[in-house]
């Protein structure tokens, strides 16, 4: 298979791994912040005996403690933030919102990689932003909850960003499965501090909610998040998040026929002005990192 169509593919999947995870944050009877150690703790749980599948050993990155450390910080406020959002928002309002992680993946790759934005690109952020605006004012008068929850997806959405520009900027410099059992592994201990000082339950939960952890651990994280950790490594972060504009509508979907959570009729307008800015930047033509690092694959 062509190395270019390869990655489209991994993406793919992961992206639609990806679109699951806050209707099973609906089902987990559970805090925000135990929902975010769970999944994270028994992601890096899955990926733990891939690492062995490398000849070298994890000890030898030692020098990637800090990138570690600060990318796992922004994962746990990610899932910490958005886990939270879920609880005080609509599945709506919160995925569209979040769905912006490439409006930020193109200003942050801009600002730490040197990655250019057009003025395309540029004029995307903007008409994805009103989107955005739009959104939240169907919140307005419903609850003051509704709005901490749209700026707390707001806060998720760059956290997740960071995070994914993170990997990207390492991509060179540690294998792919020890960069994700590190970050995940220490994004759980991050979350354990608040989950402590909180006393938040971390037992006694119902078999559904357990099963919840365990999908969120493995489809999205395990699954969803290392596949778009492996894409970002071949093309920016803000053009693989692409499929990312799949979660809102799959998860608003899944929503109204689970849960008959129908999102109010202004919500429509802006769910689409911030999809067609986000569409509009990273359908953009450029060059694609090739597998074997010296190649460039023309985007089509």
């Amino acid at each position: 298979m062509d190395g270019s169509k390869k990655v489209i593919y991994l993406l793919f999947l992961g992206l639609l791994a990806t679109s699951f995870p806050a209707i099973l944050v609906r089902f987990a009877d559970a805090p925000a912040i135990t929902i975010s150690f769970y999944r994270n703790i028994i992601a890096a749980g899955l990926i733990f005996p891939l690492i062995f599948l490398h000849k070298t050993k994890i000890s030898d990155f030692r020098h990637m403690a800090i990138p570690v450390l600060t990318t796992s910080c922004f994962l746990a406020l990610h899932f910490w933030t958005w886990n939270a959002s879920l609880k005080m928002t609509s599945v709506a309002s919160s995925l569209v919102i979040v769905a912006t992680q490439p409006v930020w993946s193109a200003i942050l790759g801009r600002m730490f990689l040197k990655e250019n934005v057009s003025k395309r690109g540029w004029l995307s952020i903007f008409i994805a932003l009103s989107g955005i605006a739009a959104i939240a004012m169907t919140d307005i008068g419903a609850s003051a909850g509704s709005i901490r929850g749209d700026l707390l997806a707001l806060a998720a959405a760059i956290f997740a960003s960071l995070y994914l520009v993170m990997g990207r900027s390492v991509r060179d410099k540690i294998p792919i499965l020890y960069w994700l059992f590190t970050v995940y592994f220490c994004a759980s201990l991050i979350l354990f501090i608040p989950l402590a000082i909180s006393k938040a339950p971390m037992g006694g939960f119902t078999t559904t909610t357990w099963l919840m952890f365990f999908l969120m651990g493995l489809i999205p994280s395990a699954v969803g998040h290392s596949l778009l950790n492996y894409s970002v490594r071949f093309i920016e972060a803000y053009k693989a998040q692409l499929g990312l504009l799949l979660e809102p509508l799959v998860s608003s979907i899944l929503a109204f026929a689970i849960f008959m959570e129908k999102p109010p009729a202004a919500f429509y307008p802006g769910a689409l002005l911030a999809l067609f800015g986000v569409v509009l930047g990273i359908s953009e033509r450029g060059r694609t990192k090739s597998l074997s690092g010296n190649k460039t694959w023309p985007r089509r």
